[in-house]
């Protein structure tokens, strides 16, 4: 649906302008809400998996490395995440928590 102005012609910049705000306000409410701010450098512990080669074939290693991500913004129901080399991923707020935590 679009926007239109007091005269009833369809007017979208200022209907981009309200949408702008509306989402800046629904940003502010969900860092309230979750205590998360946007561009808040967040440590989570990841698994890291690696092969070796031995007598008996290769073998995967898995352990949890410490990773840093920023946040660039907070969706209804997830994180979106952005770690140093411009990798993205959004974990729900419980997975989040998790990982911040060093869980599964």
């Amino acid at each position: 649906m679009t926007y239109r102005n007091h005269e009833g012609y369809p007017d979208p910049t200022s209907g981009r302008a309200i949408n702008g705000v509306r989402w800046e306000e629904l940003q502010q409410l969900r860092e309230k809400e979750h205590n998360l701010k946007r561009g808040q450098q967040v440590i989570l512990y990841v698994k890291s998996q690696s092969e070796e080669s031995s007598d008996r074939g290769r073998i995967k290693k898995s352990e949890k490395v410490r990773k840093s991500y920023w946040i660039v913004e907070l969706y209804r129901h997830c994180v979106l995440l952005k770690d140093e080399k411009g990798f993205c991923t959004a974990p729900s707020y419980i997975q989040l928590q998790s990982l911040m935590r060093g869980g599964d």
